[in-house]
């Protein structure tokens, strides 16, 4: 393996946390921890941002083909369906099981094609596994990336940032007048989320510029930056729960800076991490970041799982316990995530990585 991709393998690792990290306030504001949701809807954010960030790192498209578009379309959206399809067969077998929906085959048709984002309608883009809505925004994301790579490379980066800025005023317009149901349908819309993309790729662009002036830092001086980095996140959801000026934005506008101050600290400092760098490469934390997909992704069949188990427990057969059976849900999804990655994502992405053409 090339020093590149040993440098590109250990950065993964710190931003890989990070996701764990991220997905796991996800499932506890799933399971009625409200207080959690600043930072939840942040973490959809920095997934984005990251996503594009280290794809501009291992996919440049300095030279953009159909047949390298191609490929890379192919093999990314495959990353996504597996999970997504084992996903939805689990929840309609325990919705079967359990009688508790009716499966539609228009919406599980949108879902398993990975569609079903595009929809303003609540019921339709939040259909069956709710929170796939991401998957189907990430697909067309994958899908656009190559294009915006090729494009956005050759610009200087005061364009890139003029760009982001012009595309975060037109967001803004969108969302300042609408409601919670408009906002919403907003923030599942794939479209949307091309700005987060434009700014991981942008956010590649800065690193390229100040990856030399950080070759040697200091411990006290990575934790210094660090901590820094995490303070704007800080800032950002104190603005958010003390104000109401931001809440037209807090879904999507509001997390940008401080999320690519994150990722940008970490990649910047790889290496030579402070404190915070440091216990993100704690073992704990890899493995959760490690299994951070299965447990977004299979959030639902937990608390299903958890709702029929011990609903009859609790003298109410079919009511929603998610808050009260939390200490087991959680540690319920965990055990699957990490059998899912075990012996599905990883043998699957083996036999995938044998039958696909590489990508570029």
């Amino acid at each position: 393996m090339s020093l590149a991709l040993e440098w590109v393998k250990r950065m993964v690792k710190t931003i890989n946390a990070w996701r764990g990290l991220l997905a796991l306030t996800v499932v506890l504001f799933h399971a009625n921890w409200v207080w959690i949701w600043d930072v939840a809807c942040s973490g959809v954010t920095f997934f984005f941002i990251a996503s594009s960030f280290l794809l501009s790192m291992r996919h440049p498209f300095d030279r953009l083909t159909p047949s390298s578009w191609g490929r890379f379309a192919l093999n990314h959206a495959m990353r996504l369906y597996p999970l997504q399809w084992l996903g939805l067969l689990l929840l309609v077998l325990l919705a079967l099981a359990f009688h508790v929906m009716e499966v539609n085959g228009g919406l599980l048709a949108l879902n398993v094609l990975l569609l079903q984002a595009w929809s303003p309608v609540h019921e339709v883009h939040y259909s069956i596994n709710s929170v796939t809505w991401y998957l189907s925004a990430l697909l067309f994301c994958y899908l656009c990336y190559p294009l915006m790579s090729h494009v956005l490379r050759r610009w200087r980066l005061r364009y890139k940032v003029a760009l982001i800025a012009v595309l975060v005023v037109v967001l803004g317009a969108i969302l300042l007048p609408l409601d919670i149901p408009g906002r919403e349908a907003v923030f599942v819309n794939p479209l949307s989320h091309i700005v987060d993309f434009t700014v991981g790729i942008a956010l590649f662009h800065v690193y390229t510029i100040l990856r030399q002036r950080c070759s040697r830092v200091s411990y006290h001086t990575a934790t210094i930056i660090e901590v820094a980095a995490v303070m704007l996140l800080v800032i950002a959801v104190t603005i958010n729960k003390a104000t109401t000026w931001v809440k037209p934005w807090e879904d999507n506008i509001l997390w940008m800076l401080p999320h690519a101050a994150i990722i940008l600290s970490c990649a910047l400092l790889n290496g030579q991490e402070g404190a915070l760098g440091r216990l993100l490469l704690c073992r704990p934390l890899q493995w959760l970041g490690d299994i951070s997909f299965e447990v977004y992704v299979l959030q639902n069949v937990a608390f299903l799982m958890c709702n029929y188990m011990l609903a009859p427990v609790f003298g109410h057969f079919g009511i929603n316990v998610y808050g009260i059976s939390l200490w087991f849900a959680v540690p319920l999804l965990i055990v699957m995530a990490w059998v899912v990655n075990r012996v599905f994502t990883r043998p699957v992405r083996r036999w995938l990585r044998g039958v696909l053409p590489a990508s570029n």
